[in-house]
C-alpha cells in the first residue's frame, strides 16, 4: 500500500511538471525534446505521462501534429476555478477605466508556483500599443512590471526562494542582466512599485504594482509597458499614481467579496 502511494505520488509530481512545461510553451504548444529538456525526465517517462494526461484531456496535440499543448479539461478547470475566485471580475472595470486614463495597455498577472501568469489585459484602444503579454503569457516570477512587483511584495525568504528557483531561467533570457534584475527588485521593495526601462526588452519601460487579497497578502501585480520615448515627463509621472489608486480599488474590492488565498 505505501509502494502504491509512493507511486501515485511520483507519478501526479511528474504530470505537474509536464504541464507546467506545456504551460510555458505557450499557444505553439511543447514538442518532446523541449519536454525532456524543461523537466529532466527521461524519455519513456515523458511518454507514459503525457499518453496518461492525452487520454484524461489535460494536454491535447498541438495543431502542426507534433507537439502538445494544454487540452480542453484544463480550460475548464480554470473556468471553475475564475468562478471561485474574484480576482478577474472585481479587476475588469478598474483595469478599463486605467488603461483609458493613461492610453496604456493594462496586464493582471497572478504566481502560479515559481511563474506569473498574465489572466486578464485590457488594451486603451491606441492603434500602437506596447502589447508584451497576452492572457495566459507564463513567464519566470520576476519578469515583467507586473510580476517583479508581485515578487517583492513577498515575504523576503519566500522571495529569494523563487528568485533562486528561478535564476537558471533568468539567465536563458537573451542579453539578461541579473546585477540590474536584482537592484530593480530590491528598489521594488523599497518604493512598493516596480518601475524599469530597458531591463527586458530595449526601448520598453514598465510600471507595476501589487494587488493584495483581504488578508494583506501580495496575489496580483497590475501593470502597463510603453516605449519610453513616446511618454512625456509629465505623462510618466502621471502613471505610477493612477497604477497605485487601481490596485488600491482592486484590493478594496477584494476585501468586500472575500479573501482571495495566495
Amino acid at each position: 500500500m505505501a509502494e502504491e502511494g509512493r507511486e501515485a505520488g511520483g507519478s501526479f509530481a511528474r504530470a505537474q511538471l509536464l504541464l507546467r512545461a506545456i504551460a510555458q510553451a505557450g499557444a505553439d504548444g511543447a514538442s518532446l525534446r523541449d519536454m525532456i529538456r524543461a523537466t529532466g525526465l527521461p524519455r519513456p517517462t515523458v511518454h507514459r505521462v503525457l499518453d496518461m494526461l492525452e487520454a484524461a484531456g489535460w494536454v491535447a496535440r498541438a495543431p502542426d501534429g507534433v507537439g502538445f499543448q494544454l487540452g480542453l479539461e484544463v480550460l475548464a478547470l480554470g473556468a471553475g476555478a475564475a468562478a471561485c475566485h474574484p480576482l478577474s471580475a472585481v479587476a475588469n472595470a478598474p483595469m478599463a477605466r486605467l488603461a483609458l486614463a493613461i492610453a496604456q495597455p493594462i496586464y493582471l498577472v497572478v504566481r502560479a508556483g515559481p511563474d506569473s501568469v498574465c489572466v486578464a489585459r485590457e488594451e486603451s484602444g491606441r492603434r500602437i500599443q506596447t502589447l508584451v503579454l497576452q492572457v495566459g503569457s507564463r513567464e519566470p516570477l520576476g519578469i515583467g512590471a507586473g510580476s517583479m512587483a508581485l515578487l517583492a511584495a513577498l515575504p523576503e525568504d519566500q522571495m529569494q526562494d523563487f528568485i533562486a528557483a528561478n535564476r537558471e531561467r533568468y539567465r536563458q533570457r537573451p542579453d539578461f542582466d541579473e546585477a540590474a534584475f536584482l537592484a530593480a527588485v530590491e528598489r521594488t521593495r523599497a518604493l512598493g512599485f516596480a518601475e524599469h526601462d530597458d531591463l527586458f526588452t530595449p526601448g520598453v519601460s514598465g510600471v507595476g504594482v501589487a494587488v493584495r487579497n483581504g488578508r494583506g497578502e501580495a496575489i496580483a501585480g497590475i501593470s502597463t509597458a510603453f516605449v519610453g520615448l513616446w511618454l512625456s515627463a509629465e505623462e510618466r509621472a502621471g502613471i505610477v499614481p493612477r497604477i497605485r489608486a487601481a490596485a488600491d480599488e482592486i484590493s478594496a474590492r477584494l476585501r468586500g467579496e472575500g479573501a482571495l488565498s495566495s
